[in-house]
């Protein structure tokens, strides 16, 4: 993977922070709605570093930079930091959280920055805790005889302009890779029919507020995007991979407010009409207008109400909140979200019926193009060559033209092609993985054309791929060998099989939460001292985003119980670690919607 030179955007970066008076400057790789893909114009921590993972916290000082990733991208990030960057593998034994390594690197008093609308309030609270715990147990080392008072150091809240983007703005005419920002996408908005919604919006805001009422809440903020699009039965495609589009939403029992860019209302035909209705006040506003309608909104409302916040609520939404009238809470759209009505769940079975159909072609193409290779040169395994696609007759209704030279590149672009022919196809629901050998075991990697490795006829490949249809959305992942695998990737190979059975086979009650049934399947790999770095399974939207909460099978969320009508993939991509080693064994399996 190739290497992002950054030195220059750093020293620009730390212009700025001397500017400003900070010592250090913390920028997440979320955009302001926390959204899982982001837009191009909001992948500031891609420019800055050259890292292109999804998730990541990045942080400046005024002398070092440094760049935390999770296991899914610690391979990733290692191979696109270059020298100016140290990255931090969360996770690891002994690596530092970002607070303990901002109390150990940063001078006493030192201001810390960062964006208010990118940080969720409870996050900064979490970094404003461990900042103490770490400054109280630094202070206790430090010899008593120095008899130096330590001045704490604050995080500080910046408004304005995003710093980074001050600088991505300075760079645009440098000709540097991704020095030009792009402009944020604006696209047009589309109803969903109610065949496939279940629900009219009104009937969804009605459920909405009778949730509210219970928890005695006069006001609720929405920020997430998919939450906006589904209770308002509206779609849209402003992020790459995901049917969404950039907006908020303000909801009381009296009017519920919709915020967009004006362009996105101009080029909406049907929009104004779909929210029009004698039941309730509708009224759309210009997008960047939110935040100041929240605070009016706040303080017409009698001191006792309570401003219904969910966890993930930014500080910048958060703070326009008097504190004795916040209730935080998980969003009550996201919990009426996930439990899918029979409608979308139909719409769900469609969707995965037409989607495996593709993949059944695309894999029988594969496997009968190692085939025709190895029948026309026996020896084509030995020389490594790559293999020809032209050799079988193509796959897909109608054919279409293969690629000559087997890669990972072609071969992914290859599954898209044939893809987007499958009736009622939006998208892809995220970029096609497909890993060659040892690339498998990078999860979530990105192949790059000219830099991919060849497929061959002895290639143990994986291939994670999905795609956005108008009645529901998936996510697939397959592991399979071009030749005859080794002993030890048939041992992993079953005993991720395993954990997907055992999962499978499990019992179990409503409301059991999904990290105790990530360790029914864990425990399996567990037994033979292997593990994986992500979680076993996780939520999926209904035409919505491929990654789904509040439901995940995973070690790290405790608080999603399951329920009836939640659709979560089983052991949805399992990759081993073999712990005593330290590596990854190169697959994946996938589980399959029941």
């Amino acid at each position: 993977m190739k290497r992002l030179a950054s030195l220059n955007r750093l020293t620009k970066l730390r212009a700025l922070l001397r500017c400003k008076k900070l010592h250090a400057y913390i920028l997440p790789s979320e955009d302001e709605h926390f959204s899982e893909y982001v837009d191009p114009s909001d992948q500031r921590c891609a420019f800055i570093s050259g890292f292109t993972g999804s998730v990541c916290t990045t942080i400046i000082t005024l002398d070092k930079a440094a760049l935390w990733a999770d296991g899914r991208y610690h391979l990733q990030a290692s191979q696109q930091l270059d020298d100016n960057w140290t990255l931090m593998k969360k996770g690891l034994e002994g690596v530092p959280t970002e607070v303990k390594w901002l109390a150990e690197v940063t001078p006493s008093g030192s201001l810390i920055g960062y964006d208010p609308r990118q940080i969720p309030f409870t996050t900064v609270n979490t970094y404003k805790n461990e900042l103490c715990v770490a400054e109280a147990a630094m202070n206790q080392c430090s010899s008593a005889s120095e008899n130096v008072e330590l001045i704490a150091r604050r995080l500080v809240p910046m408004d304005g302009p995003n710093l980074v983007d001050l600088v991505w703005n300075e760079m645009r005419d440098t000709g540097e890779e991704r020095s030009i920002r792009p402009p944020r996408t604006c696209n047009p908005v589309h109803t969903v029919p109610l065949s496939f919604a279940g629900e009219t919006w009104q009937q969804k805001v009605r459920r909405v507020l009778g949730v509210m009422c219970q928890h005695g809440a006069s006001l609720l903020a929405l920020s997430a995007l998919d939450e906006v699009a589904w209770l308002l039965n509206l779609r849209g495609s402003d992020i790459q991979c995901s049917p969404v589009f950039f907006s908020y939403v303000l909801l009381s029992s009296s009017e519920l407010k919709l915020f967009l860019d004006l362009k996105t209302v101009a080029s909406s035909a049907d929009l104004v009409q779909h929210l029009s209705d004698s039941e309730f006040t509708v009224s759309i506003h210009p997008y960047h207008e939110f935040l100041s309608h929240l605070e009016r909104s706040v303080s017409v409302l009698p001191t006792s109400s309570r401003v219904w916040l969910d966890y993930r609520a930014s500080e910048a939404i958060v703070t326009r909140v008097p504190e004795t009238m916040r209730l935080f809470r998980n969003s009550p759209v996201s919990d009426l979200k996930s439990v899918k009505l029979p409608s979308e769940l139909s719409g769900i079975r469609a969707a995965h019926i037409e989607d495996s159909l593709v993949l059944c072609d695309f894999l029988a193409w594969l496997e009968h193009v190692a085939e025709a290779n190895r029948s026309s040169n026996p020896k084509c395994g030995d020389s490594g060559s790559p293999l020809d696609g032209r050799l079988c007759d193509p796959a897909g209704n109608p054919p279409l033209e293969p690629p000559e030279t087997l890669t990972e590149s072609s071969v992914a672009d290859y599954l898209d092609r044939l893809r987007s022919q499958a009736p009622g196809f939006v998208s892809l629901s995220f970029k096609t993985i497909f890993g060659a050998d040892a690339n498998g075991a990078i999860i979530h990697y990105r192949a790059v054309p000219g830099q991919d490795a060849s497929i061959t006829d002895s290639t143990f490949y994986l291939v994670d791929s999905g795609g956005q249809y108008h009645t529901g959305t998936t996510d697939v992942t397959r592991t399979l060998h071009l030749g005859e695998p080794t002993a030890k990737q048939k041992a992993c190979y079953t005993l991720v099989l395993k954990s997907h059975i055992a999962l499978a086979d499990q019992i179990f009650p409503p409301n059991t939460p999904g990290s105790k049934l990530d360790v029914v399947a864990r425990r399996v790999a567990w037994r033979f001292q292997c593990d994986y770095a992500h979680g076993t399974g996780h939520g999926v939207g209904a035409f919505l985003g491929v990654h789904e909460g509040p439901i995940s099978m995973s070690g790290s969320r405790l608080e999603a119980m399951t329920r009836m009508g939640m659709t979560e993939p089983g052991v949805q991509k399992n990759m081993l670690r073999d712990s005593n080693q330290n590596h990854f064994i190169q697959f994946m399996f996938s589980g399959s919607l029941n």
